[in-house]
């Protein structure tokens, strides 16, 4: 909070207190006013809070662990498995479509990189 807004609540507080005259039927419009304002100061308050958190969550988001994938090393695994070497650890699935998995090589590099990635991570070589 501001110093110039701290101030101002200050002494709305002060000018409150300092009249100890009871409120009647007639002060009702000034309470409502005042209602409306501390009502309309929580809206922004949340609506603030919320940005703030979104921003939190995107930026926490934005910088988990991103690692580049190495294709050129997903490329040679793939080429182990595809010549049926069983040491290298995975094993390829068959897929459905034209006959050639040439149009799939890409993600299927990507899904090995990303498995090897895993491994990496884990501490299995």
């Amino acid at each position: 909070m501001t110093d110039k807004k701290k101030d101002a609540i200050d002494n709305f507080i002060d000018f409150i207190i300092s009249d100890d005259t009871p409120l009647g039927p007639q002060d009702q419009a000034g309470v409502q006013m005042v209602r409306d304002a501390i009502n309309q100061a929580e809206r922004t308050l949340a609506k603030s809070r919320l940005e703030r958190a979104r921003a939190g969550a995107f930026a926490s988001n934005m910088s988990g662990n991103v690692r580049k994938l190495d294709t050129s090393r997903a490329r040679a695994l793939y080429e182990r498995a595809k010549a049926g070497d069983p040491t290298v650890g995975i094993t390829l699935a068959a897929r459905f479509g034209d006959g050639s998995m040439d149009g799939d090589l890409d993600a299927i590099l990507e899904d090995i990189a990303e498995l090897d990635a895993e491994d990496e991570d884990n501490g299995k070589d």
